[in-house]
């Protein structure tokens, strides 16, 4: 699995590397297709929302990244990239490319990874609520316990889910999300959130600096120093935000506000409209 200078790493893709395990959901359609990859400690059901409204007019997938629903962890799994590489051979297996990738949280950064080493298999990004935790300097990550050991997984998870959701969420939702990450195995856990710092910190401003195709940036939240996660009101920005201006070239930015870090599960209409709006770019 490529690590260090993203753009030194870039895949030979030819097919599948191993037999295909990940975990999908898929409806038929037109083109472009759709990939649909969830956050940490989450599944592909957060996704509903959106299959139900883009097919038939696309071809969708959702997934289950390895460790997550029904997806069983590889020891690579503990990695961004071989998340990554489990989505480029899921579009190759079905014959997928190019696809408009389109990621939530952790989600965002195997979508960047795939664009930054697979160029030639994405038509377009669509990141939902991403977030970099761990810009030299910053602070936030560790505020997080993420580079907790695994006995600490638990009461990690729990404070982070926490702050997830807006007040105004079903709790049944709240709860129901929340056992789901309990549920990741603990060691698995705090290996792939130790990760993601170490991802946002090597890669992502290498990986955005690589993008040659257009963006949409749905974002809900900002996450500050201190480790906490605030909702974001119309027109407000964040350091993020910032970064993906300063690198990409073609942005659209979308501010769904009233929700928590979840927004196509929260406020699937309004994150649905700003896809209606971006997508017919690619028709």
């Amino acid at each position: 699995m490529p690590s260090g200078s993203c753009g030194a790493s870039k895949w030979q893709v030819t097919g599948p590397i191993e037999p295909l395990v990940i975990a999908h959901s898929q409806l038929d359609g037109g083109i472009p297709p759709l990939i649909f990859i969830h956050a940490f400690g989450c599944a592909r059901n957060d996704w509903d929302a959106q299959l139900k409204r883009f097919a038939p007019d696309h071809h969708c997938i959702a997934v289950d990244l390895g460790g997550h629903g029904e997806t069983p962890a590889r020891q690579d799994h503990r990695t961004v990239e071989a998340h990554a590489r489990d989505i480029v051979d899921l579009m190759l297996a079905h014959d997928l490319s190019p696809a408009v990738v389109i990621g939530n949280s952790l989600g965002c950064r195997v979508t960047l990874d795939v664009s930054g080493r697979a160029p030639e298999h994405v038509r377009a990004l669509v990141l939902v609520d991403g977030s970099r935790l761990s810009p030299s300097g910053s602070t936030n990550h560790a505020a997080l316990g993420a580079d907790a050991g695994p006995e600490h997984y638990h009461a990690v998870a729990r404070r982070m889910f926490a702050q997830m959701f807006s007040p105004d969420c079903d709790p049944a939702i709240v709860t129901a999300m929340t056992e789901r990450a309990l549920g990741i195995e603990p060691a698995f856990g705090m290996a792939l959130l130790a990760d993601i710092g170490r991802h946002d910190q090597e890669e992502m401003e290498c990986l955005l600096g690589s993008v040659s195709v257009p963006v949409l940036a749905i974002q809900s939240t900002r996450i500050n120093e201190d480790g906490q996660r605030y909702r974001l009101g119309a027109g407000q920005t964040s350091p993020y935000l910032e970064l993906l201006r300063a690198t990409v070239p073609d942005l659209s930015l979308d501010i769904v506000t009233g929700s928590g870090h979840y927004p196509q599960v929260e406020q699937p209409a309004k994150v649905n409209a700003a896809l209606e709006t971006f997508l017919p770019r690619f028709s």
